[in-house]
C-alpha cells in the first residue's frame, strides 16, 4: 500500500533520461493547473500527480517566473535536439469524448516560431510510447488572444493513456505554457453551428461535412489549431469530403463573395 502519494521519486534511465513523478494517484475527471504553487528552477518540477521526462543529454523543463507570464509561474521547455515531456495526471475519462484540453502557450519574444506536440503517453517510463495527436506551432511572444489552444482527444486513445506536452527539440526556441485545463466541452459545436443563415453539420463529423445557407462561396480553407492551412477548396460545394483528416479540432473558414469571411470550429471524429 502506498502511504504517501506526494513523495517525489526519481528513476534514472541510464540511456534515455530521468523521470520525475509523484507516485500513483487516483484518476480525476477534471483538472485546472496554473503552476503557481511551484517554484523555479529545478529540472523536471511538476505538480502532484503529474510527471516529467527530461533526457539526460540536455533536455530542459523547469517552472519559470520569466515575464511576461499569464500568472506568476509557468512551464518552460527548451533544448534543440533534446526532448522533454510534461505528463498530465491520470484521467478517468480520457477517451470519453466529453472533455477537451486547453492551455496557453508563447515563445521567447522575437524568436522564430516554436514547436511543441500535444499527445499522450502509455508508459511514463518509456519515452517511445508518446503518440502525437496534434503538432503545435507557436509564434506569439506574449500571452495574447492567439495564445490559447484547445484540443479534442479521440475516443480511440487507450484508457490508461496520460495526456502530455512534448518538446521534440525541433527548434532552439524557448517555450512557455500555462493554465492547463481538462474540462467538459461546451454544448456549442456538439450539434449544429449556426451563424446568421449558415449551418455546418454534422459536428462532430466522420468523413464529410455539409454547408447550407451559403451563396457565392469563393474559397473554403481548413486550418488546424496551430493555424496551419490543411486544405484550400475553391468554389466549395455544399458537401465537403474531409475523410483524409486525422481526428481532432479544425477550423473551416468560408470566404463569401464580397470578401465576407466566416469561421467555424469543427471536430473530426
Amino acid at each position: 500500500m502506498i502511504k504517501n502519494l506526494s513523495i517525489k521519486l526519481f528513476v534514472s534511465l541510464s540511456i534515455a533520461g530521468c523521470i520525475s513523478t509523484y507516485g500513483q494517484c487516483a484518476p480525476v475527471s477534471e483538472f485546472s493547473e496554473n503552476f503557481d504553487a511551484l517554484f523555479c528552477c529545478n529540472m523536471g518540477v511538476v505538480p502532484p500527480c503529474w510527471d516529467s521526462y527530461v533526457t539526460q543529454d540536455g533536455g530542459n523543463q523547469i517552472i519559470s517566473n520569466t515575464a511576461p507570464a499569464s500568472s506568476p509561474r509557468n512551464v518552460y521547455q527548451i533544448g534543440y535536439n533534446k526532448v522533454s515531456i510534461v505528463i498530465m495526471p491520470p484521467l478517468s475519462n480520457i477517451n470519453a469524448g466529453t472533455h477537451h484540453f486547453k492551455f496557453k502557450a508563447r515563445v521567447n519574444p522575437g524568436s522564430a516560431p516554436g514547436f511543441l506536440e500535444f499527445g499522450y503517453i502509455t508508459d511514463v517510463a518509456n519515452i517511445s510510447t508518446f503518440v502525437v495527436l496534434q503538432p503545435i506551432i507557436i509564434s506569439n511572444g506574449t500571452y495574447n488572444s492567439t495564445s490559447e489552444r484547445t484540443f479534442d482527444v479521440p475516443t480511440t486513445v487507450p484508457a490508461n493513456a496520460r495526456l502530455a506536452i512534448r518538446n521534440p527539440g525541433a527548434t532552439f526556441v524557448g517555450h512557455y505554457w500555462d493554465d492547463a485545463i481538462w474540462e467538459p466541452k461546451s454544448n456549442l459545436g456538439t450539434d449544429e453551428i449556426k451563424i446568421d443563415n449558415v449551418k455546418i453539420y454534422p459536428n462532430p463529423f466522420k468523413d464529410a461535412i455539409n454547408i447550407s445557407g451559403v451563396k457565392n462561396a469563393e474559397v473554403l480553407k481548413v486550418t488546424d489549431v496551430s493555424g496551419r492551412v490543411i486544405k484550400t477548396i475553391v468554389k466549395p460545394s455544399s458537401e465537403i469530403n474531409l475523410s483524409d483528416l486525422k481526428s481532432g479540432v479544425y477550423f473551416l473558414t468560408i470566404q463569401l463573395k464580397g470578401e465576407k469571411v466566416q469561421t467555424f470550429k469543427v471536430i473530426k471524429e
